[in-house]
């Protein structure tokens, strides 16, 4: 197994039993879970962040510890440990104290997620070659325009219109890609998960090869992430 892989799941393993008193190996679904954030970028230091802020949760509504048993139940904390991260990230760079991204940053960063959807378009033969690709690149790009005017309000309500579109753009990558790439991406992926993808469930180990090949579709096409969490990129 990538050694990243491996060193990024066993930090992982640690936080969670550490927090929870005994030890917890991941299950299919936690697996599952650990490597979409591993996919994306998220890092380890940022899910040990969320993964405590889940407990200190339990802890305040008195809540056991042992009754957590899934990882995906940290999921909102670690997605908030991450933007924390990024803006704290910001601050540093600019010299101030890290601050909640303005209204006139978000629509920055939506228009430039639009421009970049429609650089896609742009290119010679894409619309017949990734018919399917294109059309949603198309449609995003326009509701990335309309969400522009919720970029002043409630930053979760703003990402729970984001992360379908962003959800839907990666599946869409690898599903019109070039299938000749396509398989060569998930054998890499395959590769670095080593004797691990022996071990896990047929679906189990196909949502994670697609997970990971995603990656390199994403780079491949030159599109960029559609949520908030990845606003400070």
């Amino acid at each position: 197994m990538d050694e990243n892989i491996r060193a990024y799941f066993d930090r992982i393993e640690a936080a969670f039993g550490r927090r929870r008193g005994a030890p917890l190996l991941l299950s299919p679904l936690d697996f599952e879970k650990a490597v979409e954030w591993f996919a994306s970028g998220v890092p380890a230091e940022a899910v040990e962040a969320g993964i405590a802020a889940y407990f200190e949760r339990l802890d305040r509504r008195k809540v056991p510890s042992r009754h957590a048993v899934c990882l995906s139940f940290a999921e909102r904390d670690v997605a908030k440990a991450l933007a924390a991260r990024r803006q704290a990230a910001v601050g540093r760079a600019a010299g101030v104290e890290a601050a909640p991204p303005s209204a006139e940053r978000i629509a920055a960063f939506l228009e430039s997620r639009a421009r970049n959807l429609e650089a896609l378009l742009e290119r010679p033969g894409l619309r017949d070659s990734a018919p399917v690709l294109c059309r949603f690149a198309e449609v995003a790009a326009a509701e990335l325009r309309e969400l522009k005017a919720e970029a002043g309000g409630s930053e979760a309500r703003l990402e729970a219109a984001l992360s379908p579109l962003d959800q839907e753009l990666v599946r869409l990558a690898l599903l019109d890609g070039p299938p000749d790439l396509a398989e060569a991406w998930r054998a890499e992926a395959r590769e670095r998960l080593g004797d691990l993808a022996d071990a896990l469930e047929p679906r189990v180990l196909r949502q994670t090869l697609d997970r990971l090949a995603a990656v390199s579709a994403l780079r491949h096409w030159g599109l960029e992430r559609l949520s908030l969490l990845y606003l400070e990129e």
